[in-house]
């Protein structure tokens, strides 16, 4: 067995090996479709390099240079793609790549020269990468992993787009399969390839592990309904005292249950999310802290912005007219603001800006109350009494 032979088989191992983790972790992570993309590009590049090393000198070697090849690289673009948020354009890359693909297996069939069946192949596969460096470059958030992974897969785009004018002036029009498949030029760009692909493939996952990772704390930080902050984030930002003091705002929908009960969850969900647009238009830390209950930090703001934002919100829910509702309809919500003090936590003025919602709810609800600095927490018997 030679070292070429025992190195081949090591690398086919390493990456059956990696395939079979990807597929495993794609399927416990509810079959993250780019883990798959990528379990099943390792699976081909596989059984490429255990083609290559014991099928030389036989059909099958063809069929993996020929076939498996492209069949890769399309599997990498599409790992790419579903990573990427770039959606354009993807009908035409599609239709070129398949034309390209027809058009070999034509070539092929007809028995045309290597040289152009080999070229018609070299295009689709420096299509396939080419797109996916544009898809990365036009998505990219400027992070170490994105920065990372446009540079190598363009330095794969290069390496693949690099053969095309070697194959038509370096081996020439009368090139054989053998001649240049076995050429020590096609086997340093091979050689060149497995070790950008190995980065590739390690990028890949770090990115697809760090977008999970970020995906699960969104959820954890972020309303379903919403999309606003869910009470156990906001909590956590109202505890951080800032040198600035700032002001609160307790939100509570007037009459939600009747919402419900009349209309159904459907239409108060909606009217849930349109209340929580207002406010999260307005560019405060916003959070549903309950079912029809939200808050808004506003730190370095004093109590007459406070009720400034409040009344905006206020007024522009009121006026909101759902369709479900009928004309003559109006919704409201009723507003406390509490503030705090420099070098105090903003959850310092929950009690007041509830008290101050308690207050607003007391006397007739659709309204913005505050409540001093100093003021004392009413008793909670008459605060549940007037919800």
């Amino acid at each position: 067995m030679t070292a070429t032979v025992g190195l081949n088989i090591v690398i086919a191992g390493v990456l059956g090996l990696l395939a079979l983790l990807c597929a495993v972790a794609s399927l416990a992570l509810q079959r993250n479709v780019p883990l798959a993309w990528v379990a099943a590009a390792l699976a081909v590049g596989t059984t490429q390099t255990l083609l290559l090393t014991f099928a030389a000198g036989t059909p099958l070697e063809f069929v993996s240079a020929m076939v498996l090849a492209p069949f890769g690289f399309w599997l990498a673009n599409n790992t790419i793609y579903c990573l990427m948020p770039d959606k354009r354009l993807r009908q035409a890359y599609l239709a070129a790549f398949s034309a390209l693909c027809a058009v070999a297996v034509g070539l092929f069939v007809a028995g045309a020269p290597f040289f152009f069946q080999v070229i018609v192949v070299q295009l689709a596969c420096t299509l396939a990468m080419t797109d996916a460096a544009l898809r990365i470059l036009s998505g990219i958030k400027w992070r170490m992993l994105d920065v990372s992974l446009l540079l190598v897969v363009g330095a794969l785009t290069l390496l693949r787009a690099a053969r095309l004018p070697l194959i038509a002036f370096y081996f020439g029009p009368d090139v054989g399969f053998s001649d240049y498949n076995g050429s020590v030029v096609e086997l340093t760009l091979l050689a060149v390839e497995s070790l950008v692909t190995l980065g590739i493939i390690a990028l890949v996952i770090s990115s697809i592990i760090a977008d999970t990772i970020a995906t699960y704390q969104q959820q954890s930080e972020r309303d379903g309904l919403t999309g606003l902050l869910n009470r156990r984030a906001i909590d956590a930002m109202a505890g951080q005292a800032g040198p600035a003091g700032g002001a609160v705002i307790f939100c509570d929908l007037d009459h939600f249950k009747l919402v419900n009960d009349r209309y159904g969850h459907q239409i108060g969900d909606a009217v849930i999310k349109a209340f929580a647009a207002l406010i999260e238009r307005t560019g405060h830390q916003a959070g549903r802290i309950g079912g029809e209950e939200f808050a808004l930090l506003l730190p370095g703001a004093s109590a007459a912005d406070a009720r400034d934002v409040a009344e905006m919100i206020r007024r522009r829910f009121n006026e909101l007219a759902h369709p479900v509702l009928g004309a003559t309809e109006r919704l409201s919500a009723s507003f406390g603001i509490g503030a705090y003090q420099p070098s105090q936590p903003p959850a310092s003025a929950f009690i007041r800006a509830d008290n101050a919602l308690y207050r607003a709810k007391a006397a007739g609800r659709n309204r913005v109350e505050a409540d001093p600095s100093a003021e004392q927490p009413e008793p909670s018997g008459a605060r549940e009494q007037a919800a």
